[in-house]
């Protein structure tokens, strides 16, 4: 009940947030809360190691921020075939190279049914996380993360380790990852390197106000035996 009673809370803090936001717009020229709404388009759906989606996803993204703190909402369904759905919230606070946050990931499928407000520890489909982002900045071309699922549909209590390292190159954007599942069994059976490879992004210019944002990604999970590439573009 405890659970229950705090994630209503955060969706009250949600619109309360959102609901600012928009009073705000009207009311200055020079917002103090700025909001950022995208879409992405993916070939495929993995999620640190994980085939998720099994084909083309539609990932839509609403956060806003003010002062260091973002809260917001993101999503990924599948545009054709069989794949797990995806609704998660999230809110952070960013301390110069530390950013803390909060996920709560609901995962779900058509075949099996679902219940968005079903939080009971033993039958509930979402998972609660709490991470650390440590930034390195341009002087040290490297971020670290650890994230720890503190309740839901991972009993195992699963922690992942992710170390980026992020250079700094004129052509595009690249980044260098390795996450490793230091306990639990959400990405592997056992600890085990999960998610290796790299993703580059780059902007392709379309005309002379418009340029259409493309990346890719190299997907290795030696847990599972597989290599996935990933093509994705950002509306």
């Amino acid at each position: 009940m405890k659970i229950r009673s705090g994630i209503k809370s955060l969706f009250a803090v949600f619109c309360l947030f959102f609901g600012a936001t928009a009073l705000e717009a009207q009311t200055d020229t020079i917002p103090a809360v700025s909001v950022d709404a995208k879409i992405d388009l993916v070939s495929r759906y993995l999620f640190r190691g994980m085939d998720l989606g099994k084909g083309p996803s539609i990932q839509p993204n609403l956060a806003a921020t003010w002062k260091g703190f973002s809260i917001g909402t993101w999503a990924s369904y599948t545009m054709t075939g069989q794949g797990d759905l995806e609704t998660d919230f999230f809110i952070s606070k960013t301390f110069s190279f530390v950013t803390l946050a909060v996920w709560d990931f609901w995962i779900f499928n058509d075949a099996d049914g679902f219940n968005f407000f079903d939080y009971r520890d033993k039958t509930t489909a979402h998972t609660l996380e709490a991470s650390i982002l440590l930034s390195g900045g341009e002087k040290l071309p490297f971020n670290f993360m650890a994230a720890y699922v503190f309740y839901g549909a991972d009993p195992s209590r699963s922690l992942y380790l992710e170390l980026q390292y992020v250079p700094k190159i004129s052509i595009a954007d690249l980044v260098v990852f390795a996450g490793y599942q230091a306990k639990g069994t959400l990405y592997a059976e056992n600890p085990a390197f999960v998610n290796l490879g790299c993703t580059v992004k780059k902007s392709i210019e379309v005309t002379d106000r418009f340029s259409l944002p493309l990346s890719l990604s190299l997907i290795v999970n030696p847990a599972v035996k597989s290599a996935w590439l990933v093509a994705g573009i950002t509306l």
